[in-house]
C-alpha cells in the first residue's frame, strides 16, 4: 500500500535538542512533527503511526535502535540519526532498517538538516511510487536491489555536497587546517569511487540475474559501461524517473540513450526496448 502518513517522529533525550531540530525544519511544510523524549513512547509512536520518517539525537543511538529493532520483527521505518561527537559512527542494525546517518554538528548547527530530510522524503516518495506500480512485475529481490541502488545514490550526492562545502572553506583556514581539509576530500575520493560502486552493484545484480550481463556483452560489445548500466536498470523495470536520477542525466538524455542503444541493438523502430531488455537472457 502507498505511503500516506504525514507524520515525523523526532525523539532526544533533551529538550534543546528537539527544539533545535523542528527549527531547523520549519520549511519542511505539509508534515506534523510529533515528539518523544522516551524509548517506550517512540516504540508506541511508531507502531500506532507508523511515522513516514524517524529522526533520532540521543546520546546513545544505538540503544533507541536496538529497542526498536527488538520490539519490531521486521522495522522498515527509515530512521534518520544525528551523532553526537563522541558516539561512533558505525551504528548497528538489522539488514532491512533503512538509516542516515549524519553528525549532529553537520545536520543542525550548520544548517544543513532541512535540505537533507527534503532529499530523504523526496527519495521515499519515488521508491514507493514506484514499489506500488511494479507490485505485480517486480521481485522482493529487485526491490531490494532498487533500494540498494537509489540509498547509493543518495549518500554518493551527500558526499559531494561535502566537498564542495570543503571547497568553500580551503581558501579561509590556514595552512594546517588545509592540510587536513585535503585529508577528508581524499578519503571521500576513495569512498566516492565509481568503479567499486559499480563493481558492488553488478555483484548483487549477477546474484539476482545470473548470465544477464556477460551475455549482454557477448552479443553487443559495443555497449559502453553507462549502456549497461542503463540496460540493468530496464531489466531491473526502474522507470525512466529513476534513472535519470540515478544517472544524473534529464529526461531528453533519456531518450536519447534509449534510442541510441536501440540503434545498437538493431532493433526495429516499433521494437520496445524495455520489454526486449527484460526478456534477453531469461
Amino acid at each position: 500500500m502507498m505511503t500516506t502518513h504525514k507524520n515525523i517522529l523526532i525523539g532526544s533525550d533533551t529538550s534543546s535538542s528537539l527544539a533545535a531540530i523542528i527549527k531547523s525544519l520549519q520549511d519542511v511544510d505539509q508534515y506534523s512533527f510529533i515528539t518523544a523524549t522516551r524509548i517506550a513512547d517512540i516504540v508506541q509512536i511508531s507502531k500506532s503511526l507508523q511515522p513516514l520518517l524517524i529522526i533520532l539525537s540521543f546520546r546513545n543511538n544505538q540503544h533507541i535502535l536496538n529497542s526498536l529493532q527488538s520490539y519490531f520483527s521486521e522495522f522498515t521505518i527509515p530512521i534518520v540519526c544525528l551523532r553526537q561527537r563522541n558516539e561512533q559512527e558505525n551504528l548497528q542494525l538489522k539488514e532491512q532498517t533503512i538509516l542516515f546517518t549524519y553528525s549532529y554538528e553537520y545536520g543542525v548547527e550548520r544548517n544543513n538538516l532541512s535540505n537533507n530530510i527534503k532529499g530523504i522524503i523526496k527519495l521515499l516518495k519515488l521508491t514507493d511510487t514506484h514499489k506500488q506500480q511494479r507490485k505485480n512485475t517486480f521481485s522482493p529481490e529487485n526491490n531490494d536491489l532498487t533500494r540498494y541502488t537509489l540509498e547509493l545514490d543518495q549518500k554518493k550526492q551527500m558526499l559531494d555536497k561535502i566537498k564542495e562545502r570543503i571547497k568553500q572553506l580551503y581558501a579561509n583556514v590556514d595552512d594546517t587546517t588545509k592540510t587536513k581539509l585535503m585529508s577528508i576530500v581524499n578519503t571521500i575520493k576513495m569512498t566516492h569511487n565509481n568503479q567499486k560502486h559499480w563493481d558492488d552493484f553488478k555483484l548483487y545484480f549477477e546474484n539476482i540475474n545470473p548470465n544477464f550481463l556477460k551475455r549482454l556483452t557477448s552479443q553487443f560489445p559495443c555497449l559502453t559501461a553507462k549502456d549497461l548500466k542503463y540496460c540493468c536498470y530496464l531489466k531491473m523495470n526502474m522507470s525512466n524517473e529513476d534513472i535519470r536520477f540515478i544517472l544524473g542525466i534529464n529526461q531528453e538524455s533519456v531518450r536519447t540513450h534509449k534510442y541510441r542503444l536501440k540503434k545498437k541493438m538493431v532493433l526495429n523502430k516499433d521494437q520496445d526496448l524495455r520489454m526486449y531488455i527484460q526478456s534477453f537472457a531469461s
